[in-house]
C-alpha cells in the first residue's frame, strides 16, 4: 500500500556519544541512545516517523573504511515497516522522509545502503525483505538511482524482522572505488563505481550515518556499534628502551596480532608490547561471521632506558592491599584508575591495574598492566554432625574448596570415603586462613529392636501389652503375629509401629483371657540397614 511521505526539517540536534567512537553523534527524530553501543532508530509506533544518527565529522571517501554493526529491525513481519539504511552524504542534519523514504528519501547527493521490510509495489519493490544501494534519495527500484540490487537481505530467508540481530558489515576500498556489503555473514552486494564524482561532485567529504522510518506500520528498529575503522583504535606510541605499551582493541569475536616479537599475546584484545626495536603491529580483528577487519600502530622505541613494572598478576586476601612503587626519573603517571596518582600507591579492591610513565625529559613512555584478584574464602563445613553408620555403610565427604586444600588426620584429601568407627579431625588450609572441623564416626548393625520374653496383662497398668520397641532401627513392620502352643494364631497386625502399646496384644483371645504360658511370635520386618528379615522370639504371659 502507497504510504505519505513526512518530510523533517530543522529539527534540535541533541549529541549522543556511542561507544568506540571519538566523537559524539548528531541524533534527529525520534532516534535515542539506549547503551554505550547501541541506538534505537524508531520506536513500536505507527505514526510516520523518522530517526537518524550521523557522525559530526565529515570522513574522506579517498581512504577506505570498514564497518561492522548489529542491525535489529524488530519482530512484526507483515505487520512490520519500514527498514533501515546506512548513508553517506554531505550535510550533518540531514532528516529524509518517512514511510518508504526510510528516512532517507529525497536527501541528495547521498549514497544510502536500505534495508527494506515493508512491500511497496508502487516503488518495485520485491516481496521479500531486500537490500539495495540507492543514490541521491531514491527509494524506487529500476530507476538511474538504483545502483545495486535490490537482494534478498538474508540469503536463505525472506524475513528479516524475526526479534533477532543480524551483523551487517560495509566495506569500501578507495583504491579500487568498490563498495561491498554484507549482510548476516554473507556478501550481498557488490558495487564498483566512482561515487566520489558521480554522486558527490568531486567532494570526496561526507558524513556516515543511519536512519530508519515507520509508516502506516512500524517496528523498533536499532544499530549497535561493533567495529568502526573511522575511528583508528590504536594510537602510535614511543616508548622507552626497555619500556612496554599496552595495545587495547575490541569489537572481535577473535584478535591475531602480528609480527609476534615483543608482544604478550597474539591472540588477546589486549597486549603488551615490548619491541627491542621500533616496530609497526598489525592487528586481525576477527567479527562474528570470521571476516577481518585491521588496525595497525607503531611502536617506536627511543629514548634512555626505562621501565615500570606491576610484578605478575596476583590475588589478595580480603582486607590485603598491595603495593606499587613504579619511580621514573623526570616522569608523569598515569593510572587507570584515576584515583591513583603518582609513582607510589597501594591498591586493596580487585580489577586490572594499569599505569604508564612519560618521561617529561626524552618524550617516551613505559607502561605495565597486573590483574589483581580477590580470595573468596570458603565456609569450611564437612557437612555431618556426629553420626552412626550402619554395618557396610559408607559415608562420603567432599573436600573440593576453591583455592584451597582439604586434610583428614593430617592427609590431604578430595573425596574421603569412611567405613570405620573413629575421630575424624579436618583440616582446610587456604591461603587466606585455616579452618578445622571434626566428626565422631560410630558403627552400628542399625538392626537393634527389643521384643519383652514376658508381660502381664491384668490392667494394672504396668506390662499389660505385648509390643515390639526399637530406636529407628525399624524402618517398617510387615507383619507381627502371635501363637499359641498348638499354632493357632492369637493376635495378628499388619504395618504395626514400633513402640506403640496400645495397638499391641492385650493377652485375650476372641475377648478372653487367654490362659498364661508361653506363646511364639514371628515378625516380618524391614531394618535401617536395608535389611528384609523373619524375627521371631517367645513371651511368657504371666498375671
Amino acid at each position: 500500500m502507497p504510504r505519505k511521505l513526512l518530510l523533517i526539517s530543522c529539527l534540535l540536534l541533541p549529541l549522543l556519544t556511542a561507544w568506540g567512537q571519538g566523537r559524539d553523534f548528531f541524533v534527529n527524530g525520534t532516534a535515542t541512545q539506549t547503551n554505550d553501543s547501541c541506538f534505537q532508530l524508531t520506536p513500536d509506533r505507527a505514526l510516520f516517523e523518522v530517526g537518524s544518527i550521523w557522525y559530526p565529522d565529515k570522513v574522506d571517501l579517498r581512504n577506505s573504511f570498514d564497518l561492522v554493526m548489529e542491525m535489529n529491525f524488530g519482530c512484526k513481519d507483515e505487520f512490520g515497516a519500514d527498514g533501515i539504511v546506512f548513508g553517506l552524504q554531505p550535510v550533518s542534519a540531514s532528516v529524509g522522509s518517512g514511510g518508504e523514504g526510510l528516512g532517507i528519501g529525497g536527501i541528495s547527493p547521498a549514497l544510502g545502503v536500505e534495508f527494506d521490510t515493508h512491500y511497496n509495489p508502487n516503488r518495485n519493490d520485491p516481496v521479500f525483505d531486500h537490500v539495495a544501494i540507492m543514490a541521491n534519495g531514491t527509494v524506487t527500484h529500476g530507476g538511474s538511482g538504483n545502483l545495486a540490487g535490490p537482494v534478498q537481505a538474508r540469503k536463505n530467508a525472506t524475513n528479516i524482522e524475526t526479534c533477532n540481530s543480524f551483523p551487517f558489515r560495509v566495506t569500501w576500498d578507495a583504491p579500487a572505488r568498490n563498495l561491498k556489503v554484507y549482510f548476516d555473514c554473507e556478501l550481498r552486494l557488490d558495487y564498483t563505481a566512482d561515487i566520489v564524482n558521480t554522486i558527490f561532485d568531486g567532494d570526496p567529504l561526507v558524513y556516515y550515518g543511519f536512519a530508519a522510518a515507520t509508516g502506516g506500520l512500524g517496528n523498533v528498529q536499532s544499530v549497535c556499534f561493533t567495529f568502526n575503522s573511522f575511528e583508528k583504535q590504536l594510537a602510535d606510541v614511543t616508548v622507552c628502551p626497555g619500556g612496554t605499551a599496552l595495545l587495547d582493541v575490541s569489537g572481535g569475536a577473535s584478535y591475531l596480532w602480528s609480527p609476534a616479537a615483543g608482544l604478550s599475546s597474539t591472540t588477546a584484545p589486549s597486549v603488551e608490547a615490548s619491541p627491542d626495536s621500533t616496530t609497526v603491529y598489525t592487528v586481525r580483528i576477527f567479527d562474528d561471521c570470521g571476516l577481518p577487519l585491521l588496525d595497525t600502530v607503531r611502536v617506536r622505541v627511543a629514548g634512555d632506558s626505562a621501565f615500570v613494572k606491576l610484578g605478575a598478576d596476583t590475588t589478595l586476601c580480603p582486607g590485603e592491599s598491595l603495593d606499587f612503587d613504579v619511580r621514573v626519573p623526570t616522569a608523569l603517571y598515569t593510572w587507570s584508575d584515576s584515583s591513583l596518582q603518582g609513582p607510589q600507591v597501594r591498591v586493596s579492591s580487585p580489577g586490572i591495574y594499569s599505569v604508564t610513565a612519560t618521561r617529561t625529559d626524552i618524550i617516551c613512555t613505559a607502561a605495565d598492566r597486573i590483574v589483581v584478584e580477590q580470595y573468596a574464602i570458603p565456609d569450611f563445613d564437612v557437612g555431618v554432625s556426629d553420626t552412626t553408620l550402619c554395618s557396610g555403610d559408607t559415608l562420603r565427604i567432599l573436600g573440593v574448596y576453591p583455592d584451597a586444600q582439604a586434610f583428614v588426620n593430617g592427609v590431604a584429601f578430595d573425596t574421603l570415603d569412611i567405613r570405620t568407627p573413629a575421630r575424624y579431625a579436618f583440616t582446610l588450609e587456604h591461603p587466606c586462613s585455616t579452618q578445622f572441623d571434626e566428626v565422631d564416626v560410630d558403627l552400628s548393625s542399625c538392626r537393634d529392636y527389643y521384643v519383652p520374653t514376658a508381660f502381664s496383662p491384668n490392667d494394672d497398668g504396668t506390662n499389660d501389652t505385648f509390643f515390639p520397641l526399637d530406636a529407628g532401627d525399624i524402618l517398617r513392620i510387615r507383619r507381627f503375629t502371635v501363637y499359641d502352643r498348638w499354632g493357632g494364631v492369637v493376635f495378628e497386625a499388619t504395618e504395626l509401629p514400633t513402640n506403640a502399646p496400645q495397638l499391641g496384644w492385650d493377652g485375650r483371645v476372641g475377648g478372653l483371657s487367654a490362659p498364661v504360658g508361653m506363646y511364639v511370635w514371628t515378625m516380618d520386618v524391614d531394618f535401617r540397614s536395608g535389611d528384609r528379615s523373619q524375627e521371631r522370639g517367645a513371651v511368657q504371659l504371666v498375671r
